[in-house]
């Protein structure tokens, strides 16, 4: 005889949209206020009192949920390697792409949380680090050319998270106030020279 198993209290208590809300909040209030490798899955779940493999489910990873819980843009990847290609620019276009990516997400309310985050933890603060280098910048660097191409994307990202750093979260002026058009034009050209990329000049604007 066939027996059926009850399953009624491992799904979602509430709505998707609530449900992921739940874990999203969750996160946010555990990984501020502890090291990334000390939350597990089962406490973020618990937390947001639904079923741990929900997290895999709606996040992929408890890395995914932490870069959306800390609100880094969804695909920050994919923008950046569009702006890349493309001719001559290329500089220019990641460091807008970026920006607007930064404006029309949570980032900058919550870049401080995140900051207090990863650099308080050493451990939190080598999970970043690690995803930050193989989601984005080994794989860019294999599409740099030349002598020492890791160094050289890593010191365009230095040129774009500084930029990033300055305008949005110190307000700084200038840099704050300028519309965001001219810093990437200005940046665009570091970028270009570290990259090896072809700036744009007068007949490509």
């Amino acid at each position: 005889m066939l027996t059926v198993q009850d399953d009624s209290n491992r799904g979602p208590r509430g709505a998707r949209g609530e449900v992921r809300d739940r874990l999203l909040e969750s996160a946010k209030s555990l990984f501020s206020t502890q090291d990334f490798q000390a939350t597990t899955v089962r406490e973020i779940a618990q937390h947001a009192d639904c079923d741990p493999g929900l997290i895999s489910y709606y996040f992929g990873s408890k890395i995914g949920l932490f870069r959306e819980a800390m609100s880094l843009p969804a695909d920050p990847i994919k923008v950046i390697f569009d702006a890349f290609e493309g001719g001559p620019g290329a500089g220019e276009r990641i460091m807008l792409a970026v920006m607007n990516l930064w404006e029309s997400s949570e980032a900058t309310s919550n870049f401080r949380m995140f900051i207090s985050t990863t650099v308080a933890s050493q451990a939190t603060f080598e999970v970043f680090v690690a995803w930050l280098n193989e989601a984005l910048l080994t794989p860019l660097s294999k599409r740099v050319e030349g002598p020492d191409a890791l160094l050289r994307t890593q010191l365009a990202f230095s040129q774009v998270m500084g930029t990033v750093v300055t305008r949005y979260v110190y307000g700084s002026d200038p840099m704050a106030s300028e519309p965001k058009e001219k810093i990437a034009q200005v940046v665009g050209k570091h970028i270009d020279a570290l990259l090896g990329t072809t700036p744009r000049g007068p007949e490509d604007r």
